[in-house]
Formats: structure tokens, C-alpha cells, sequence
């Protein structure tokens, strides 16, 4: 009988302490609130992290990738272009845009609605873009998709590669009978002859 006794009040006792326990969880449970004053903000944040309405333009050769975003390129142009001032140092012109594969005519155009490039700066690179100077490429070695993102045309191309089947450009001389002495001119800050 007295062990029916203590297991009718340990059982009890089990079943008090839970409710005792459920009693205190729901009053521990916090009140949430919707506050709309954070939402106002966030979209105040990306007013202002918004740059595709400005009439401020941006430095081709000093761009960084989320400046890109924020003017409203998409995560691929942007890539494109930063990966293309890598390989290419200094850009001389917005048109060199144009060599990246599948940028596009809207990419272009994108390009010279929020870029620009500072024709006195690149006149000396090195200091005024900490120590970033064009990068010179050996006509020799290039391939046909590299030597169409620096720049040259499918028929210079063509004339490139059928004296780089027999012999070797060796000097600005040989690659200006190829192209021709005006568009060396414009190429010479990107080749070199031999390594």
C-alpha cells in the first residue's frame, strides 16, 4: 500500500513539474514586433548603394568590382571587366571594351555611360596608378583568341599567323609590314618580340 502511496505522489509530483515548467516557457517566450522603420531603411541602404543614376563617372583603370555593381553592371560584365584590366594593365580607350569576349554591344555601352578613361593620367601609368603600367604581350607567342582581345582585327590576325607558321616577327619592322605603320602605333604599348 505504501508503495502505491509514493507512486500516486511521485507520479503527482511528475505531472506538477511539467505544467510548472510549461508555465514558465510561455511566459519566457518573447514578443516579436514588426518593426517597418528597418525596411524603410534597408531600402534607404540601397538607395544609396544605388550609382546607376548618377551622372558621376568612374576612372576605367581605377574601377573595382563592386563600384561595377553598384552602377548596375551584372556580376559577369563586372568580372569581365576587372578580369580584363588584369591582363590588360592600362586601358587606353573605352572601345578596347569591345575585345572582351561576349561583353556585347549593351556592355559597351554601359561602359561609356559610367566610364571613362583620364587620357593625362595614362600618359605616365606607373605613378598615377600605383605602379600599374600596360602589359606588353610577345607577338610570337599569342594565340589567335588573345590577340583579338588586344585588339587586332581578324585580317591582321590572319597575316600575323601565316608568318608565325614559317618564321618569327622579330622586330616593330616585320609586324609593320604585317598591320601597317598607323595600327602599330596604336599597338606598340601592348607587344614585345621576344621575352
Amino acid at each position: 500500500m505504501k508503495k502505491i502511496k509514493y507512486t500516486a505522489i511521485l507520479i503527482i509530483l511528475l505531472i506538477l513539474g511539467n505544467f510548472f515548467r510549461l508555465f514558465i516557457e510561455e511566459k519566457n517566450i518573447p514578443k516579436v514586433e514588426i518593426n517597418e522603420e528597418i525596411v524603410y531603411q534597408k531600402d534607404e541602404a540601397k538607395k544609396e548603394n544605388d550609382l546607376s543614376k548618377t551622372t558621376e563617372k568612374f576612372d576605367a583603370n581605377n574601377v573595382t568590382f563592386e563600384e561595377l555593381l553598384k552602377l548596375g553592371f551584372t556580376k559577369s560584365k563586372a568580372t569581365k571587366i576587372i578580369e580584363f584590366q588584369d591582363e590588360m594593365g592600362i586601358i587606353q580607350n573605352l572601345e578596347e571594351f569591345g575585345n572582351i569576349p561576349r561583353f556585347g554591344k549593351s556592355g559597351l555601352s554601359q561602359a561609356r555611360k559610367y566610364l571613362f578613361v583620364d587620357r593625362e593620367k595614362i600618359k605616365n601609368p606607373t605613378i598615377n596608378y600605383k605602379g600599374k603600367n600596360f602589359k606588353k604581350y610577345n607577338i610570337n607567342t599569342l594565340d589567335e583568341k588573345k590577340l583579338q582581345i588586344l585588339g587586332f582585327t581578324k585580317k591582321e590576325i590572319k597575316g600575323i599567323n601565316e608568318v608565325l607558321k614559317n618564321d618569327k616577327i622579330y622586330s616593330n619592322i616585320d609586324l609593320e609590314k604585317i598591320i601597317g605603320g598607323k595600327r602599330y602605333k596604336e599597338m606598340e604599348k601592348r607587344i614585345k618580340f621576344i621575352d
